[in-house]
């Protein structure tokens, strides 16, 4: 038999199927709304009719008017597990397989706060961990897709291959000196987000926006991209300390050649409007992919344990 919520809520001898119960604990998170009610079906008959309502907190012990407070949450012990305590006043209710996050952004529109890896949903209903930086960006929530150290250039995933290749690297564990998730995750990602980004070292520097990209995929599709000294758009672009806000740079993506990548000292030669070529570049620089050449003033190869991340992300 399956249950499903139409199920719980007229026969509410199932609820029990679709809740989880923790006696007498409280997950301390702004609400949805507290009432009375007279018991536990009561509360949780809300919850289920609440499409927002993730978990409820209902009091232990009724009062002196025999009823209890009940308070829908839109948030989970999952989401906010620092919030989740112990007490001897209520009970806490979770609800099963409601909430099937396909991305960082969904946790971050719950209320998640806490950067670190959390389980998300690809389209087909499977499950995976991913990194979520939920708090660099106020605003936008990022999933990181791969990241590879200087001294991993040359592995093919992170030197030849492309976007649109399944080249996936220790795609279950979110190593930051090795890591590619599979083209099929990638694609379930990119359907829930609405921009990509690139950083440099951001285990160690975080985001100050210094060797930092970032632009969206309606106007680049940075997936199926191929080319050569292509112009996109991006929506700002730091090299070095050089930068640009919505302006055309030269990408290079090319199958069995090129992993996703500028290359700064030709980019005098484009037509594209950022330019990098007279600001300290080295000959055939490349940055934020492939390396064929690099600069150690460049955040993402100043040395051999130094990372590059590739993001997908939207606004929570």
């Amino acid at each position: 038999m399956v249950l499903t919520d139409l199920d719980a809520t007229y026969r509410p001898d199932l609820r029990r199927d679709v809740f989880v119960k923790e006696e007498y604990h409280f997950l301390n998170v702004s609400g949805i709304g507290t009432f009375t009610v007279y018991d536990n079906f009561d509360c949780t008959f809300e919850c289920l009719g609440n499409p927002s309502c993730l978990s409820l907190n209902l009091a232990a012990s009724k009062g002196a008017d025999g009823t209890l407070w009940c308070e829908l949450l839109t948030s989970s012990k999952y989401i906010n597990p620092d919030e989740y305590k112990e007490n001897k006043t209520s009970h806490h209710f979770s609800l099963k397989g409601r909430f099937r996050p396909k991305s960082c952004v969904e946790y971050g529109q719950q209320g998640a706060y806490k950067d670190g890896v959390y389980k998300i949903y690809d389209n087909s209903g499977n499950t995976f961990p991913a990194y979520c930086d939920l708090r660099s960006e106020p605003g936008i929530a990022w999933t990181l897709v791969m990241s590879w150290s200087r001294e991993n250039r040359g592995i093919s995933s992170f030197k030849r291959a492309p976007f649109q290749i399944n080249a996936a690297e220790n795609e279950n564990s979110s190593k930051w000196d090795r890591y590619r998730l599979s083209l099929k995750r990638m694609r379930s990602l990119q359907a829930h987000s609405t921009h990509w980004r690139a950083t440099c070292s951001y285990p160690t520097h975080g985001i100050d926006f210094r060797d930092y990209l970032r632009g969206n995929f309606k106007d680049f599709n940075i997936i199926d991209f191929l080319g050569s000294a292509t112009c996109k758009r991006v929506e700002y672009i730091n090299i070095r300390g050089y930068n640009g806000t919505n302006l055309t740079a030269p990408f290079w993506q090319i199958l069995n050649s090129f992993t996703l990548h500028i290359d700064s000292r030709y980019s005098r030669y484009t037509k594209c409007e950022f330019n990098a070529a007279s600001t300290g570049a080295v000959l055939s620089e490349d940055n934020f992919g492939y390396y064929g050449s690099f600069n150690t003033n460049f955040r993402c190869t100043q040395g051999t344990q130094s990372t590059t991340q590739w993001w997908f992300g939207a606004l929570v």
